[in-house]
């Protein structure tokens, strides 16, 4: 009678265990999917900001290449007037034509100086420190 009692009390431990590691597996599976949705909402983000980047990128290169077009324009009419007219409308000419290539030349350089941005360093970022931590965990739980 004594063995059956203690059968019913390894019985009812097992089944105390279980239930456990059920609530625990669906506490660290709600933690991951808030943690997921933590990474996607980051992600998110930095798509946007690159996204907005790229854009501005995009639109000083325009401005810089009709700039480029128009002092190049207004480089051929200098060279048409100066063979032309030896005078002032010349000098008026050469001031649009400088002050096109500075433009277009600091925008150039704006664009240039821009390149280097990555898309998602933090996500990336995040990702690397995830894995780390599930390596850890690994590693923790394969030891007896």
């Amino acid at each position: 009678m004594l063995s059956l009692f203690r059968g019913k009390e390894r019985v009812s431990a097992l089944r105390d265990e279980a239930a456990a590691v059920v609530r625990q597996s669906c506490a660290v599976a709600q933690r991951a999917a808030e943690h997921a949705g933590a990474l996607g909402s980051l992600l998110s983000a930095e798509v946007k900001e690159y996204a907005v980047h790229q854009v501005q990128r995009l639109v000083m290169v325009v401005v810089a290449v009709v700039l480029l077009l128009g002092a190049y324009g207004v480089l051929c009419a200098l060279l048409a007037v100066l063979l032309g007219y030896y005078v002032g409308l010349a000098w008026a000419l050469a001031v649009v034509v400088c002050l096109n290539a500075v433009v277009a030349g600091v925008l150039l350089y704006r664009v240039r100086k821009m390149a280097g941005k990555k898309l998602a360093p933090a996500t990336a970022e995040e990702l690397k420190n995830d894995w780390e931590c599930l390596k850890l965990l690994c590693e923790k739980n394969s030891k007896p």
